[in-house]
């Protein structure tokens, strides 16, 4: 650079030098002036020329090190401009007694290749001066070059004691603060300080936690505690919410805030920790009361509403959702009364102000009258509601909550159970609760005349006892209808008993109730249960012919003629009784006709050989067709089944010996067989059933129909077996003799078959 360009930048830039220790600035407009006018290297020498510490260049010779240029400051404060110091020795620019200190720092800084910095000293212009110095190598393959910079120890010192200001509060509010506070290393989480507050917090000495990182003291893992560091230390994040362990092994919840600190040009973590434990606690314990209150509220039928203190739509619960077909985001902060319109049931008026009283006397209210709500559809909803007060913690009212019950089910469920209170279960008719209500109003009891008809099915235990209840409660249920469309609209048709009916005819008198149950009789001839049980009723009347007869009296009445007309119609139905059982053994293919045939044909023959009586032989011959009568009441698969049967198919199967005896218990005109039906599989040895009665205990005609009922099955196809020989059915009487059959009536059978 020339001179008076290095004059005329001088005396420009004068102006812009700070007087600290900061580099002249300039502009961006005149540093581009500059390099354009200057060139590259003018321009650098130019920032060195401006530089606010004084700078000069030291180079190796063999006489040891000399300046060979200096910078402006440096000019002023040696007093050696730069074509005077050029070539001057250290000795001779720094004085006898001070140049050695430099000579010896040089001397490192070329051989250790690195910057150094040292106290020095120097006269310069009569005046001994302390300066800071920063030394520099320069790389030149030529020569050994330093760069030496004068640092000014006046602002040095003035910075270091600004800085110590700074230090000395920062360790005070450190020290004294009651907030835990840790000073961390970032990289390794090593604890360089902690405060008397974090000593006294986490229970160990300042040397302990020393000894510490504070991955030791924080509970998640140590790759998640590094990376939460990192975070802090770039600024990304300064809040976190940790769980920290103390010296007794206690976990706390704590707020740690954390941010980078700069300290002797080292980078730290300063973290601020505040314990957060109890107030995580009662933010745990007011989330699971609000969980619980949502849960509860969620699980509960019966709906919830609730508004804010202005009546604003604030909360519904899913039974309040599901009946009002409203969602919680659709009406939420909408006017209740706008959605929710309550009105009368049977008026339809709206029931106004409700809500609004709530919210102003803070008096809750159980609405009594019939009510009922409109859905998002405008469908009306029948409720059973009530409203109260919400208080906020002062007591004051923040809002009212309406809890509602859509009764819709429930009302059906009580007209359900009110009807099935008057009316019989099987048949629909009304039952004898209704009789009881129905004559206990005055009015009723002072109708006359008015005629009772008692009616009685005739059969039915039998019929349940063969067929099974199901196929007798077939039959009341066809009868009933029958009955119940006979009477019409105008008279009561009540199923008294089990299989009584009673008729109850306001008004009518007794020829009105002669027609009534002709009618009834022919259309009781049109029902015929399971293709043989025909329905048959008994029907007796009575009339009650002033308001004096008592209903009471009148129904005996009626009762006591119907029994005397069963008893006439008895005989000719045990006829149709037999016949239709008999009807129904062969529908089932249990006995054929042919079987019974050939049992009757062996059986005389037996009788004649065994010299039997008239009456004996007669009853043999009714228990020869109706033995087996009991079938009736096996199902189909089980008759019917090729196979053998398993355990539980045979034990029903036994129990048809059992059915039979209770089918003939209730036909007079076979109690003579019950005994010998209910006998008729017990063993000569006593392992038969159903009593297990063994030898002459066991009726005869039971025995004599043993014997030539196998020897009739054994010699015939069955469903389950082929034909045996003659010889074959023979051999197996003989081995059974003794065992399953009478052994003396074995061999006068097989004797009376060898004369055939």
């Amino acid at each position: 650079m020339k001179q008076n360009d290095r004059n005329f930048l001088w005396k420009r830039m004068a102006k812009k030098k700070n007087t600290g220790s900061q580099e002249v600035t300039m502009a961006p407009k005149v540093r581009k002036a500059w390099r354009r006018r200057l060139g590259e290297a003018d321009y650098q020498e130019m920032m060195v020329e401006c530089n606010s510490e004084a700078m000069a260049l030291l180079v190796k010779t063999a006489g040891g090190w000399v300046y060979c240029y200096n910078n402006w400051e440096h000019e002023k404060m040696t007093g050696f401009g730069q074509k005077a110091i050029r070539n001057q020795s250290l000795k001779t620019v720094l004085g006898e007694a001070y140049y050695q200190v430099y000579e010896k720092n040089a001397d490192w800084c070329r051989e250790s290749g690195e910057t150094i910095l040292f106290k020095g000293t120097a006269c310069w212009n009569g005046e001994i001066r302390e300066r800071m110095c920063r030394m520099t190598p320069v790389e030149n393959d030529a020569q050994d070059f330093i760069v030496v910079t004068e640092l000014n120890t006046k602002v040095l010192k003035d910075w270091m004691a600004k800085n110590h200001l700074a230090t000395t509060r920062f360790d005070q509010m450190f020290q004294t603060h009651t907030a835990t506070m840790l000073l961390i290393e970032p990289e390794s989480g090593r604890i360089v300080d902690a405060n008397p507050a974090a000593l006294a917090f986490y229970g160990y000495s300042l040397e302990e936690l020393k000894t510490m990182t504070i991955d030791q003291i924080n509970t998640l893992s140590q790759a998640a505690v590094h990376d939460l560091r990192q975070q802090a230390l770039a600024g990304r994040q300064q809040y976190f919410l940790l769980p920290h362990r103390l010296k007794s092994g206690a976990i706390r919840m704590v707020d740690v805030h954390a941010s980078p600190l700069e300290l002797d040009g080292q980078q730290y973590l300063f973290s601020v920790i505040t314990d957060a434990t109890e107030r995580e606690q009662n933010a745990a314990a007011l989330y699971r009361e609000k969980e619980l209150h949502k849960t509860t509220m969620d699980a509960i039928h019966d709906g919830v509403i609730t508004t804010d203190a202005e009546g604003n739509i604030s909360y519904l619960n899913p039974a309040a959702e599901q009946a009002s077909g409203w969602q919680i985001g659709e009406v939420q902060g909408k006017p209740f009364d706008a959605i929710f319109p309550i009105c009368h049931e049977y008026t339809r008026e709206p029931l106004i102000g409700l809500l609004a009283q709530v919210l102003e006397n803070g008096q809750g209210q159980e609405i009594t009258v019939p009510t009922v709500l409109f859905n998002k559809e405008g469908m009306m909803i029948p409720i059973e509601t009530s409203l109260a007060p919400i208080r906020a913690q002062n007591g004051t009212i923040s809002g009212v909550v309406m809890v509602f019950r859509d009764i819709t089910l429930s009302r059906e469920k009580k007209r359900r159970i009110e009807y099935l209170s008057y009316h019989d279960a099987l048949t629909g008719l009304y039952n004898r609760r209704f009789y009881e209500q129905y004559f206990s109003q005055k009015e009723i009891k002072l109708i006359h005349p008015m005629a009772f008809v008692m009616g009685d099915v005739n059969g039915l235990k039998m019929t349940n006892d063969v067929f099974g209840h199901a196929i007798g409660d077939l039959l009341l249920e066809s009868i009933a209808k029958t009955i119940k469309v006979g009477a019409g609209s105008r008279n009561q048709v009540i199923r008294w008993g089990g299989d009584e009916f009673m008729i109850v005819m306001p008004g009518s008198d007794l020829k009105d109730a002669e027609r009534l149950v002709k009618r009834i009789k022919e259309q009781l001839t049109d029902i015929c249960i399971n293709g043989t049980i025909e329905a048959s009723v008994s029907f007796g009347m009575a009339l009650k012919k002033s308001r004096d007869d008592e209903p009471g009296a009148v129904l005996k009445k009626a009762e006591e003629m119907m029994y005397q007309i069963k008893l006439l119609e008895s005989k000719s139905m045990r006829g149709t009784t037999i016949n239709a059982l008999l009807a129904a053994l062969d529908e089932k293919k249990a006995e054929t006709k042919a079987h019974t045939m050939r049992l009757s044909d062996h059986v005389m023959k037996l009788a004649d050989l065994l010299a039997l009586n008239v009456e004996a032989k007669n009853r043999l011959i009714l228990l020869t067709m109706l033995h087996d009568i009991g079938k009736v009441g096996i199902p189909d698969h089980i008759l019917g089944k090729p196979g053998s049967l398993t355990d539980e198919e045979w034990q029903i199967m036994q129990t048809h010996s059992e059915i039979g005896y209770r089918i003939a218990t209730n036909v007079p005109e076979l109690h003579v067989v019950t005994e010998e039906i209910l006998h008729h599989h017990e063993k000569w040895d006593g392992s038969g059933y159903p009593s297990g009665l063994s030898g002459e205990k066991i009726p005869l005609n039971s025995r004599i129909l043993a014997v030539v009922d196998a020897y009739d099955v054994m010699t015939h196809d069955q469903v389950y077996q082929p034909a045996r020989s003659h010889e074959d059915a023979i051999r197996e009487l003989r081995e059974q003799a003794g065992s399953q059959f009478d052994p003396r009536l074995v061999e006068r059978f097989i004797n009376q078959l060898s004369h055939w």
